[in-house]
């Protein structure tokens, strides 16, 4: 088999199309050892996402929890309740300011 280092001029199509061909297959080679790792961690990562999804729509449709995750705070309510007797206050300014 010839080297790198052999002359251009003595190599044949056949010791060409072998050097072609073991490039190749070492590209391939890399190839796979770097995707396997990836293969395996993509398969643990979806496996754990579908387990862990599939937990948590368990635990947030239970009746119990929804009722207490629904629940306003006191702190919102009365926010929410200033803001529309403020937004009524704005609308009888506005009818006062068209009637003028």
């Amino acid at each position: 088999m010839l080297s790198v280092r052999t002359p251009l001029l003595a190599w044949t199509t056949a010791d060409i199309t072998e050097l072609l061909i073991q490039s190749y297959y070492s590209v391939v080679k890399r190839e796979m050892i770097d995707m396997v790792p990836k293969a395996i961690t993509l398969t643990l990562v979806n496996h754990a996402k579908e387990n862990l999804q599939r937990e948590l729509l368990e635990n947030l449709y239970k009746p119990d929890v929804l009722e207490e995750l629904l629940k306003e705070s006191p702190d919102i309510v009365a926010r929410r309740r200033e803001c529309v007797k403020m937004v009524g206050a704005l609308n009888s300014a506005e009818a006062i300011v068209a009637a003028v």
